[in-house]
């Protein structure tokens, strides 16, 4: 089990990298299409070959330092096509490396932005109790009662399906955020309840510190193997609502690739039949799936454990 979490870790670390500087990654820019190769087969078409660390197109690392260097790069007639091409001839394998920065780059973001919440508005209700735990609590009980995914796919289709890509990222990061704090705000404030019963917190309030300072220095901490284990448990919610979001076009939009575009010409069911290398975004999402539930497997006994 041992070996297993480490290759699930590996197999993540490696993911976010791709996520993290995909044009490194990437054999063709996301957008380039090979017009003589639509829906071509994985392989090598024409006198096509493959560089290890050479200079190709240039692009600009994290989004800022100019580059120019690729792990491969493609050099010669025809091309070089790991996992195919889309209808347009576009590289599937170079889309799925740009796919990954948003796919796999929002969701944590927006997982962090809810657990934030929750420490706040769950730590509050814990700690102060009385009339600002009762209404912390009744909204967090409305939040629950949405079937929120339902919900974010009704809010989105309401709002203009012409957004762009940044602003659809933005909207989609904030609506995931605030929408998924109520059920660990629900976890921070029984554990709260628990932690400010605690000998070293009744002595730090006897001593004059302010109730800020004690949440700070003895409470909080104490939740922190709680926030993180959430955040392994919850980001594969976020990461399929957003593949599922874009998927069904309401999401992220072409030509900026994520994993659940990518999946979109699957909807037909001739793509499905005769092209089954188009599937290969739904096998990167399953073992990113597996790969986080390996690896939080352990971790939400080991956050409860930590108290």
């Amino acid at each position: 089990m041992k070996r297993l979490r480490q290759f699930a870790w590996a197999l993540l670390a490696l993911a976010y990298l791709v996520a993290l500087a995909p044009d490194f990654f990437s054999l063709y820019p996301a957008r380039e299409q090979h017009r003589d190769y639509p829906y071509a087969a994985p392989g090598r078409y024409g006198e096509a070959r493959l560089v290890l660390l050479a200079r190709a197109e240039p692009y600009r690392l994290l989004g800022v330092i100019p580059a120019s260097l690729h792990l491969l790069a493609v050099r010669g007639s025809g091309g070089m096509f790991p996992l195919g091409t889309d209808e347009f001839g576009r590289d599937v394998y170079s889309r799925l490396c740009h796919g990954a920065s948003t796919s796999l780059l929002l969701a944590p973001a927006a997982v962090l932005f809810s657990l934030a919440l929750a420490l706040a508005l769950g730590g509050l209700a814990g700690y102060a109790g009385g009339w600002t735990d009762a209404v912390i609590m009744r909204a967090g009980e409305v939040f629950l009662s949405l079937p929120w995914f339902y919900f974010v796919v009704a809010l989105r289709a309401a709002l203009p399906l012409n957004l762009s890509p940044r602003a659809t990222l933005l909207m989609i990061f904030v609506l995931l955020g605030a929408l998924g704090w109520a059920a660990p705000a629900r976890l921070f404030r029984g554990l709260v309840l628990s932690l400010r019963t605690r000998e070293y917190v009744l002595a730090s309030r006897a001593l004059g510190a302010s109730p800020l300072g004690v949440f700070t220095r003895h409470v909080l901490p104490a939740l922190l193997p709680t926030a993180r284990a959430q955040l392994l448990l919850t980001l594969p919610t976020y990461i399929i609502t957003e593949v599922s979001l874009s998927f069904l076009g309401l999401g992220v939009v072409e030509p900026t690739p994520t994993w659940g575009n990518l999946l979109t010409p699957l909807q037909q069911y001739v793509v499905l039949t005769a092209y089954p290398w188009m599937l290969a975004p739904a096998f990167a999402v399953i073992g990113i799936f597996l790969a986080l539930h390996t690896v939080a497997e352990g971790r939400g006994t080991a956050g409860q454990a930590g108290l």
